[in-house]
């Protein structure tokens, strides 16, 4: 690993552990600065960085920049924990079962959980609630918004000044898959209610996912950005510290279990391995040494290395390309010429949602070949007035399919036929 790297983990370790740490006053502080801030690890490792500026030779401007990014992100994290507190009072007093997870059941785990910001909050409802969820949020003043919003998950927002507040509210787990997928990850049960538990955060009970259920919802939530946009560090940090915290409390069997019906063990390993070694995972925490020193490297450069030119992970999108294999309607053991056949003139059953017509109706395949070739159109007109390029963004697809097949992330079938008691 380059030093670069290492130490983006270094400061990564400081700021969630509190670990001395060492940095030579010859680094290249301005590349840092952009590492750490793509990892998404600005505010949390700010302290560290401001208490050892003069030792390690920081710029002020550098630090500078460290501190205004991280007060402006920390500052309108707290408003976005004290609308969730409002939002789960108000939801205790209607009784409805707001179900909260990732977001304050992981920052809760950070030193200061302000510190830990993210773009929006996620709450789960049951179905038969969800009328009642959306009048509460419209009642505290969220309006709807078309923005991010997906068939199952209605996005909200509040603006209060220089202050906002977004929420999506999920219906379900898994918005992004469907067909064999689907039935896989429902057959896990993560949102069973006889499963949640109650946490407290900041002095507030809410309802969350169990603790092992929400282990496995974050692996398969790290898998569903690799395909997506690409993962940033935080993730890492967020999972070690979960682990160490309920590396007791976990069922690590049942882990391993839904890790190999997804196929998601080698990757699960990779992640753990890497933790246990630049972020102080707990040596406990079990693996299958199924990961070489190779694997772990080009995840290493996948989450850290060059994205675009904006800095900012969640534009560096490569759904358009991969999104016959995230339905799982692909497998990526298959020749390059059958990839980018899938990706350029997809059968029904490879087709994403928005061209369920096409699924269907087989007979409209061809319009919906047009209407895709005019959606990636508009993509890429977008994105070029964003600096970006289609022909790096396919390249970059490449590279990502490269790396899940490494991992052996693609083929549920012959798992999901098990767990159906089928041959």
């Amino acid at each position: 690993m380059n030093k670069l790297y290492e130490n983006v983990f270094a400061l990564a370790r400081a700021g969630i552990w509190g670990e001395e740490v060492s940095i030579s006053s010859e680094t290249d502080w301005n590349k840092l600065y952009d590492k750490t801030r793509r990892s998404k690890l600005l505010p949390i490792t700010y302290k560290v960085v401001s208490q050892h500026a003069t030792e390690w030779n920081i710029p002020e401007a550098v630090l500078n920049r460290w501190k205004k990014e991280s007060t402006g992100k920390a500052l309108n994290q707290m408003y976005k924990f004290s609308e969730i507190k409002k939002i789960i009072a108000e939801g205790d007093k209607r009784n409805l079962k707001l179900i909260m997870f990732k977001g304050i059941g992981v920052a809760s785990l950070y030193p200061d959980p302000n510190q830990r910001y993210s773009s929006d909050s996620d709450i789960l409802v049951y179905k038969n609630e969800q009328k009642k969820a959306v009048e509460l949020l419209q009642d505290l003043g969220y309006v709807s918004t078309e923005e991010g919003a997906k068939e199952h998950v209605p996005v909200f927002e509040k603006n209060a000044g220089v202050m906002y507040s977004k929420i999506e509210l999920h219906d379900c787990l898994w918005e992004d898959y469907e067909g064999k997928q689907a039935e896989v990850l429902e057959s896990l049960k993560l949102d069973a209610e006889e499963s949640l538990i109650r946490e407290t955060f900041m002095g507030t009970e809410y309802y969350s996912l169990g603790i092992t259920e929400h282990f496995i919802y974050q692996i398969f939530h790290i898998v569903k950005h690799l395909f997506f946009e690409g993962i940033s560090l935080r993730y890492f940090t967020d999972i070690s510290l979960f682990a160490n915290k309920y590396k007791d409390k976990i069922d690590w069997k049942r882990v391993v279990e839904s890790m190999k019906l997804l196929h998601y063990e080698r990757f699960m390993d990779c992640i753990v391995e890497i933790c246990k070694e630049h972020l102080n995972m707990s040596r406990d925490i079990p693996v299958n040494e199924s990961v070489t020193e190779e694997m772990k490297e080009h995840l290493i450069e996948d989450v850290l290395g060059d994205k675009d030119k904006s800095g900012n992970v969640d534009d560096y999108e490569t759904i358009n390309f991969l999104e016959t294999y995230f339905m799982r309607s692909s497998a990526v053991k298959e020749s390059k010429f059958q990839q980018r056949r899938k990706q350029i003139l997809p059968l029904p059953s490879e087709l994403h949602e928005r061209y369920s017509y096409a699924k269907k109706c087989p007979i409209l395949l061809p319009i919906a070949w047009v209407h895709r070739i005019i959606f990636f159109a508009d993509y890429a007109i977008r994105g070029k007035k964003k600096g970006k390029n289609g022909t790096v963004a396919m390249k970059r697809s490449q590279t990502r399919l490269d790396l899940m097949k490494e991992f052996d992330l693609m083929d549920t079938d012959k798992d999901l036929k098990k767990k159906k008691g089928t041959k």
